[in-house]
């Protein structure tokens, strides 16, 4: 029952990474956009679930260096002050 579990585990990483690759290349900056939309079900892509498209779209996001759930006003803040706009 391991083996099963540890071999299916294997072949979901590989799936998410193959969907990372191929998103990168088809769609470059905009992957993980792409991605995000398959998490909210506004595209339809095979028959994957949104748990396996929220792994693609972390993969992405940490292969192409996008902060994660930073907002706008946060990456202004220096040294704990924010800016005086």
């Amino acid at each position: 029952m391991l083996i099963k579990w540890l071999n299916g585990t294997a072949a979901s990483t590989r799936w998410v990474r193959e969907d990372a690759d191929r998103f990168i290349a088809t769609f470059r900056e905009r992957a993980y956009l792409e991605a995000r939309d398959r998490v909210r079900g506004r595209c339809i892509d095979g028959d994957r679930p949104a748990r396996h498209w929220t792994r693609v779209k972390l993969e992405i996001a940490r292969r192409q260096r996008i902060e994660i759930g930073f907002k706008s006003a946060d990456k202004w803040m220096v040294s704990g002050v924010a800016s005086q706009c």
